[in-house]
């Protein structure tokens, strides 16, 4: 079991389905290469022109989103028990993201600005908090199966 702020998050104890203990490595590596590409994606939004941001602020949602099923996918396979809390933070990051669409869309360039303020901070808080327990735990995971 692994030890959160205010939680204790671990993996279900169950018969190791299609050798997960030996794809943590590369699910761990996977991870980290889906937040940078995210935190990219976000900076290069920073310095899109106003005209093209509605569309470039769509992409970088629907990034998110791919990026979100996966792990969730990741997270049922592998019976993660923190697997519902993980799942409301995800909707209720992608509601906030939905809800601006359409101001942004209209040109509110003001919103553009607090978005971009907003965020990263967003995303830093998940992936610092939610993704790095779910981390710990496929650690765990791994170094109780034993070497690779």
């Amino acid at each position: 079991m692994i030890p959160t702020a205010d939680r204790v998050v671990s993996l279900a104890p169950s018969a190791d389905s299609n050798g997960l203990a030996q794809r943590i490595p590369a699910l761990l590596a996977e991870m980290d290469a889906e937040h940078r590409e995210v935190l990219e994606s976000v900076a290069a939004l920073a310095i899109v022109p106003p005209a093209g941001f509605a569309s470039a602020y769509a992409a970088l949602v629907a990034q998110i989103e791919a990026g979100f099923r996966e792990e969730e996918k990741m997270m049922d396979e592998m019976g993660y028990s923190d697997l519902r809390a993980h799942r409301r933070d995800h909707a209720e990051l992608l509601a906030l993201l939905h809800r601006l669409r359409p101001y942004l869309d209209d040109g509110n360039a003001p919103l553009a600005d607090i978005v971009m303020g907003m965020i990263p901070a967003m995303l830093v808080r998940h992936m610092a908090g939610m993704d790095q327990a779910l981390a710990l735990a496929l650690r765990v995971r791994a170094t109780a199966a034993g070497p690779c």
